[in-house]
């Protein structure tokens, strides 16, 4: 009769069993993470903000700033998987006569053995192990760091057009106001007999013309609210911009932000983690070039009649042919690689940071210029084209040219002052002061 007929399972089972439920259960236990409240209600937030109040929100309720700290968290989990000690492993046999004469392999009917195998880390790659996937976490936070600034620098460029377009509809409403006023003394000089009825259709038509411009002044300011707040993952919140459109007045010394870029440019600072990470994952390669040990003991006993004996060895590969040879050159490349991509960067970021401070002080003597010589004296000249006007010296189209150009004007001066803080942004980024919470 088959053996496996009269087979019985032995009372040992049920605890080997348990031990390997208990195992399991310790498996799959998960460290307790906080979770991220990435639903962020537009009613709570401010209707007005100010810079300082805008990067604080990106920061603290942004949820596309909050994705981006899970890329933190999954290095943290290789940390602790990296800290975890291989699993032993445990084995059970049973040899059971089948055929001839009992006792021809062993002194009765079965034997039975069970076996304990511990790998034995002994050549340090437990702590190699660790310490590069520590190394690999300051990688990821340097990476968020990059990735908030780059936010931060599309989030100030939204809010300067924010303020821009606000600073632009209050121009263009005091514009329209103004033709309102002429208007008034076209129609007033028209009753009288002093100006012609195409004189006041053509101030009509030139205060519609300022009336659909103001509109659609107004229609970009809406637009460019609602693309902050799809810029900072906030749906429904279109703020108003608080604060007075001027320049920032950073310093334009190349040599001192070249130093600023070097200690707090996050960029600068993520090339220079990813070089300390290759030199990390090199100490890691060379110890995982030694073999494994594995401490082996069991024991097995036989029944009818019992017998039992124990055993203690050691098992462990020989590095004949793989000898980490891949893992070893694998690393090299990588911290070359590294070096390289980090003397690119500060070449790069050196020429980028001469670029922005030549365009800077470019910027700059631009709107000097433009308030001295353009800006300053067009109070005088409104005053002079309208009583000019009032005094029959000048007709109405001169008139209505003045307006016009007053306006345009006004509007180049605002988009000249855009055009240098956008300059000192670009200077701001590369030395890394993006993040310093300032008022516009």
């Amino acid at each position: 009769m088959n053996s496996y007929l009269n087979y019985k399972p032995n009372k040992k089972w049920p605890v080997l069993l348990l031990v390997l439920l208990n195992s399991a259960v310790a498996f799959a236990g998960e460290e307790h993470k906080t979770e991220v409240n990435v639903a962020a209600n537009a009613q709570t937030l401010p209707k007005v903000v100010t810079i300082t109040q805008l990067l604080q929100i990106a920061r603290e309720k942004s949820p596309r700033y909050a994705a981006a700290l899970i890329n933190i968290e999954a290095a943290q989990a290789d940390v602790v998987a990296a800290d975890v000690l291989p699993n032993p492993t445990l084995t059970y046999g049973r040899y059971q006569q089948t055929k001839g004469k009992v006792g021809t392999q062993f002194d009765g009917q079965s034997q039975q053995q069970y076996g304990l195998s511990i790998p034995m880390l002994i050549a340090g790659q437990h702590g190699a192990r660790k310490e590069f996937a520590e190394r690999k976490v300051e990688v990821a936070k340097a990476n968020v760091e990059v990735g908030y600034t780059q936010m931060i620098r599309e989030t100030w460029r939204l809010f300067i057009q924010l303020l821009a377009g606000q600073e632009k509809v209050a121009l263009l409403e005091k514009s329209h106001k103004e033709l309102e006023h002429l208007k008034n003394i076209v129609v007033s000089r028209a009753i009288s007999g002093m100006a012609s009825h195409y004189d006041v259709l053509r101030v009509v038509q030139e205060t519609e013309s300022m009336a659909t411009r103001l509109e659609n002044a107004r229609t970009d300011v809406t637009g460019t609210a609602g693309e902050l707040g799809v810029l900072l993952g906030l749906p429904n919140w279109r703020p108003e911009a608080s604060g007075k459109l001027e320049p920032l007045k950073i310093s334009a010394d190349l040599g001192k932000l070249w130093s600023l870029a070097q200690e707090n440019n996050p960029a600068i600072d993520a090339a220079y983690r990813e070089t300390v990470a290759a030199d990390a994952n090199i100490e890691k390669a060379k110890t995982e070039r030694w073999p494994v040990p594995s401490l082996q003991v069991g024991t097995a006993y036989t029944d009818k009649p019992y017998g039992l004996t124990t055993y203690v060895g050691v098992a462990v590969d020989v590095p004949i042919f793989d000898r980490g040879q891949g893992e070893m050159a694998r690393a090299e490349a990588n911290k070359h690689a590294a070096t390289l991509n980090r003397e690119l960067l500060l070449a790069t970021m050196r020429q980028d940071l001469e670029r922005a401070v030549a365009v800077l002080n470019r910027r700059r003597e631009t709107l000097a210029g433009f308030e001295k010589q353009v800006l300053q004296p067009l109070v005088k000249i409104q005053q002079m084209s309208e009583d000019s006007y009032k005094f029959g010296k000048t007709s109405l189209l001169e008139l209505l040219d003045a307006s016009r150009s007053r306006s345009e004007i006004k509007l180049n001066y605002v988009d000249l002052l855009v055009s240098e803080i956008d300059a000192e942004l670009d200077a701001m980024m590369v030395a890394g002061a993006l993040s310093d919470q300032g008022k516009v």
